[in-house]
């Protein structure tokens, strides 16, 4: 038999069209976004998780800091496009203070600020562009940033590279002495510096990509690390260090891999980040609710069982009509039509008519369309 040339074109341009909207609801091209495979997304960020044995959350609700063990658990938060409100931020609040562990990265947002003050941290990040000179790569804007002493998230890690970032003021020196902030003033606070730029990079104040008389060539924090109340508060200054084109630069994938493997448990929260895409968003609503995990479960049996009894309904009528020969290929709609009606009189003629299409569409047995 020759192919059917406009059927199979049909069923391609219908396959392409599936994929590509399973493509389009399953991923998203916000920035820092969780499920965007792009190079400004975190989808790589989000993997790592898959290699280091650590639970992974992905928490569309800051709800989330109410119900999780705060002890072991990590939470990151990335850029947080809008700002927390009193009753979620109390929630992050009691999640650190009773021994969970918060990520803040943020650059020149007002969010991050607002979110570290709010959880009762002194860390803060500065808001004006590092830059430096003679330690980058490709541009003083993509500068190089040292791991300071030793740490569990620093294991690994001589360097970060950083891509337009800021510097965290309010933090003590990697010895633990009170020192001075990025803007030049005293801060004492009971942080650790992990990581900080070169002595030869400074904060360009006005924007005007050069250094002038009113700005220093200084040391800046980039990552820190304080202690608030049993929990700790991590801030980095560049939440892009996590996307997925900068964990190729330095000891960045290493960096991110440490958050993992020193945590039982990660929770993402992109709940002020932006929309989930739909179908992530789909999963993800299914596996936080076990009553809708019920009903979709037995939605499905019903279907399977329902497609069972047509296929054994049509097979079995069958054989009372001729048995399995090709001979039932040759029977009539009305003969079809009447054996169905006598083998299942309680049925209504809608049910029949559906059972008897089915049989009829259906190519007789024991053919050969070569």
């Amino acid at each position: 038999m020759a192919p059917d040339y406009p059927r199979l074109a049909l069923a391609g341009f219908a396959l392409t069209v599936v994929l590509a909207l399973t493509v389009a609801g399953s991923t998203s091209g916000a920035a820092f976004g969780t499920y965007n495979p792009s190079w400004d997304g975190t989808a790589e960020f989000r993997s790592l998780a898959e290699g280091t044995g650590t639970d992974q959350e992905i928490a569309r609700n800051a709800s989330v800091y109410r119900t999780s063990q705060p002890n072991g658990t990590l939470a990151v938060v990335l850029s947080p496009a809008e700002a927390y409100d009193e009753r979620e931020s109390a929630a992050v609040r009691a999640f650190v203070r009773d021994g969970g562990t918060l990520l803040v990265a943020e650059d020149f947002g007002p969010n991050g600020n607002r979110l570290l003050r709010d959880v009762g941290a002194r860390a803060r990040f500065d808001g004006d562009r590092l830059r430096d000179e003679r330690n980058y790569e490709n541009s003083p804007a993509l500068p190089t940033a040292s791991a300071v002493g030793t740490h569990p998230y620093t294991r690994d890690v001589d360097s970060l590279g950083l891509n337009h970032a800021t510097a965290v003021a309010g933090n003590v020196t990697a010895n633990g002495t009170a020192g001075a902030a990025a803007n030049g003033t005293a801060n004492e606070t009971n942080a650790t510096v992990l990581v900080e730029s070169s002595s030869y990079a400074y904060l360009d104040s006005n924007g005007n990509d050069q250094l002038d008389d009113d700005e220093t060539l200084a040391s800046s924090p980039v990552v820190t690390v304080e202690s608030v109340g049993e929990g700790r508060v991590v801030a980095v200054s560049d939440p892009s260090l996590f996307i997925n084109t900068m964990l190729e630069r330095a000891d960045n994938r290493a960096f991110a891999r440490n958050l993992y493997e020193t945590h039982d448990r990660v929770v993402l929260d992109v709940s002020h980040a932006g929309s989930v895409p739909p179908l992530q968003a789909a999963v993800l609503t299914l596996r936080e609710s076990p009553l809708l995990q019920a009903a979709v479960g037995g939605a499905a049996l019903a279907l399977v069982a329902g497609s069972t009894a047509l296929v054994g309904a049509g097979t079995a009528l069958r054989r009372r009509l001729g048995g399995d020969s090709p001979a039932i290929g040759r029977l009539g709609r009305e003969e079809v039509v009447a054996g169905v009606r006598e083998r299942h009189p309680d049925w209504d003629e809608a049910r029949i008519g559906r059972v008897t299409q089915a049989i009829m569409d259906r190519p007789p047995e024991g053919t050969n369309d070569e």
